[in-house]
């Protein structure tokens, strides 16, 4: 298994959707792959900051 770990950038701080469709493109662009898991990791105030994907 493998893992990619996506973090916000500084433009997408405000939108949490757009960090979701980039995610989302990342997933859609590797079709041969198969996701296991996601894993969250927020931010003090509460905010989505990172996705780490599991695949293989």
């Amino acid at each position: 298994m493998k893992l990619f770990v996506f973090e916000r950038n500084l433009d997408e701080v405000r939108e949490t959707n757009k960090f979701i469709k980039r995610i989302n493109n990342w997933i859609d662009l590797h079709k041969e792959i198969e996701v296991i898991n996601f894993k969250f990791g927020y931010d003090a105030a509460g905010g989505l900051q990172t996705v780490v994907v599991k695949w293989k």
